[in-house]
């Protein structure tokens, strides 16, 4: 079983129970991909640099120059957290990353508070699109938790930062809409980490483009023999 969840891992299985099977039960070797690998070292990047461990803004972070200036200034005063990882208990209350009671996890790449009011922030490499539902989702899941982390805000607004394209996408929760919500992540992620059987559902897109295409005997080309 899954006994833990996050974004990624509800996103994969909801894509294909049995590919979340071999990659977090299984933990089958997977090819690094190009894009991935760069993604993790502007975010290694980035959090250098706000944390003033580098003297000089790295170029791959220049299109947004302001942005991350006042994040720096801000994580001076003290007014940021960078990269932290931060994880929930099946009552979504605050729980140690690799805590016993440790149901979910997230890591925020930027998060700043304004008295009851906050911002959270998504740094994003690659391709835009001026809509994304996973991303969408993505956010919406970081406002259920945030909000549950720190009772005493009424709003948040997260925001996509995509550091190719000088492009930013916005999305404000209050803390009755996110409660909303947490009811369908509740119920998503309980069908991950109690699921026993990890079902196939294979697509002719989906299988040409799995890692474990070879080894699952019941993807799209196996089916059509």
């Amino acid at each position: 079983m899954i006994n833990r969840w996050s974004h990624s891992r509800l996103s994969t299985y909801e894509s294909c129970p049995k590919k979340a099977f071999y990659r977090y039960v299984k933990k089958h070797p997977e090819e690094s991909h190009p894009a991935a690998e760069r993604g993790l070292k502007i975010h290694k990047l980035a959090e250098q640099y706000i944390k003033n461990e580098l003297e000089e803004m790295p170029k791959q972070l220049y299109l947004f120059y302001e942005g991350f200036e006042q994040l720096r200034e801000d994580y001076k005063k003290g007014d940021v957290c960078v990269e932290e990882k931060w994880a929930f208990n099946l009552s979504w209350e605050k729980s140690d990353w690799d805590g016993e009671d440790t149901w979910g996890r997230y890591v925020v790449d930027a998060f700043v508070q304004d008295g009851p009011h906050a911002k959270v922030i998504d740094f994003k490499t690659g391709r835009y699109k001026e809509y994304n539902e996973g991303y969408k989702n993505q956010c919406a899941l970081y406002a259920c938790c945030v909000f549950k982390r720190f009772p005493e805000l009424k709003t948040i607004q997260t925001e996509l930062w995509y550091l190719d394209h000088h492009k930013i996408t916005k999305y404000s929760f209050t803390r009755e809409e996110a409660a909303e919500k947490q009811k369908d992540f509740h119920a998503r992620g309980l069908a991950l980490t109690t699921d026993e059987v990890f079902d196939t559902t294979p697509s002719e897109f989906s299988c040409r483009f799995c890692a474990f295409t070879k080894i699952c005997k019941d993807n799209f080309y196996e089916r059509k023999t």
